[in-house]
């Protein structure tokens, strides 16, 4: 009989923590709103850092709590966050409560602002206590650190539309009373977001468009991150680059140290309005012949962080005042310009590129170092990154992407913005965002290595725990990214 009594207790003790393994369902969050222990927040803003961000929420969950929603669709096999499309949401247990943070990054960088300086009505991912997503036979797992696997739900419905500009670049009248009415209609989920995240500070985005001085709204601080960004091209270019500049490179390899160069010049005259490419409406001024391959620019819309880097270290803009450039806007003739809502459309269209037929093959584009073309699926690994003036992203670090941006040898790194709205409601919702900040920028000793890649620490954010020039960058412009970095000692 005591022999009976201890195999159910031993039966009872494995269910228990079969279940705490288990990632957080719709019912539970459901069942937590009823009983007054669920926490909510919604945030948005740069979809570059969209896999740390994840990363700093997970570092305050219970292990094997987490569970992923996103409004994908069931047919995508992408299981990885910054891979999940624009409308998603985080959902673990964080201490004795139930917590859901809801996370959109259509738009870009921008919109972490825009929703409380001109009124942009942001869609985000339903209410996922009543989710009726379908959740897949595999999560997501993270073979770097365990504690960041997470069930993943695709399918979720979805509250609003993407955000849709007017030839101002900002949100149509239409757009946002489709978006307030789904939110209104859609009442259990935030209503509005608490702030979010920004590739870069809201000066570098026009006062016009909800950018300049957010001050009057909430709080914007450095959030002591840095993200590095690469100019990725679809492989024909990278080939034909190679070509070009006289580089051998057997099968499928594509080696750092191999990898073609332009020159920042010369990648300005292609991303530029009226640029000499654009002009010439061909390759000739960058490959030396026309052949009838279209310039393809696969940009990023005026709200992202993505694209208001490339526009500050590219253009100077609007860092040098008189003096900038503009971005290419508009198609002519042999040359495209498409503007996407996120990194991921980038990623899928220079893909596209990839596999296109002769004179449609040639596309290029500014991404992240977050996103990493061989953990892509299919859809999204057809492209990769160049060197600028010489200098590879990925050189001495073809797995996190970060030593040559924190050596100070790799330029083009920019440093990230947090921002708190006024109007967050004090507790979880006024906190989440700089809990996130601090998770990351805190990593234990242990944990420094395993920081996303990409990502750098900056020197003034105190840690004391990372390696200077490896983790940790050497140089910082103490988060104002029209100033050139300085040696911090």
């Amino acid at each position: 009989m005591m022999k009976i009594k201890q195999i159910a207790f031993a039966l009872a003790a494995l269910s228990v923590s079969t279940f705490a393994a288990a990632g957080v369902t719709p019912a539970q969050i459901e069942t937590a709103r009823g009983a007054g222990t669920l926490d909510q927040a919604w945030i948005a803003g740069a979809s570059a850092p969209t896999k740390s961000i994840y990363e700093g929420w997970v570092k305050g969950c219970q292990a094997g709590t987490g569970s992923i929603f996103t409004s994908q669709a069931t047919s995508s096999t992408a299981v990885t966050p910054g891979s999940l499309g624009n409308f998603f949401a985080y959902a673990c247990v964080r201490g004795t409560r139930t917590s859901v943070l809801y996370h959109t990054v259509d738009g870009g960088s921008l919109n972490a602002y825009t929703p409380f300086t001109n009124g942009t009505k942001l869609a985000r991912v339903s209410y996922v206590g009543n989710a009726s997503c379908t959740k897949l036979a595999t999560g997501y797992t993270d073979a770097t650190n365990t504690a960041n696997n997470a069930d993943v739900y695709k399918g979720c419905a979805q509250s609003g539309s993407p955000v849709a500009l007017d030839a101002s670049g900002v949100q149509t009248a239409a757009n946002n009373a489709v978006n307030a009415a789904a939110l209104t209609a859609n009442p259990l989920a935030p209503q509005q977001i608490v702030g979010g995240f920004s590739d870069v500070e809201p000066a570098l985005f026009s006062a016009t468009i909800g950018g300049g001085n957010v001050s009057s709204f909430g709080t914007v601080s450095n959030a002591f991150l840095g993200q590095a960004f690469g100019v990725a091209v679809s492989t024909p270019l990278y080939r034909k680059l190679q070509e070009v500049q006289g580089i051998s490179e057997a099968g499928t390899s594509y080696s750092p140290a191999l990898a073609p160069s332009l020159t920042k010049g010369q990648i300005a005259s292609i991303l530029a309005e009226g640029g000499a490419v654009q002009t010439a409406e061909s390759w000739l001024p960058i490959i030396g012949d026309d052949n009838g391959e279209k310039v393809i620019i696969q940009r990023r819309v005026d709200t992202s962080g993505s694209q208001a880097s490339s526009n500050a270290f590219f253009l100077g803009n609007p860092c040098l005042g008189g003096s900038l450039l503009l971005p290419a806007n508009a198609s002519t003739g042999n040359y495209q310009v498409v503007l996407n809502s996120g990194s991921g459309n980038v990623k899928a269209n220079i893909t596209t590129a990839s596999n296109a037929a002769a004179g449609s093959r040639y596309a290029i584009g500014v991404l992240s170092l977050e996103n990493d073309p061989t953990l892509e699926n299919a859809a999204n690994s057809g492209y990769r990154y160049i060197k600028i003036d010489g200098s590879h992203p990925e050189t001495g670090d073809t797995a996190n992407a970060r030593a040559a941006a924190a050596a100070g040898t790799y330029p083009f790194h920019m440093e990230m913005k947090a921002f708190v709205a006024n109007t967050a409601p004090a507790g979880f919702q006024r906190n989440i965002v700089g809990t996130i900040v601090n998770a990351l920028k805190n990593p234990t000793a242990a944990a420094c290595a395993t920081l996303p890649r990409g990502l750098t620490l900056n020197p003034d954010g105190g840690n004391t725990t990372c390696e200077a020039g490896v983790v940790k960058a050497k140089f910082t412009n103490f988060g104002n990214n029209c100033a050139p970095a300085v040696l911090y000692e």
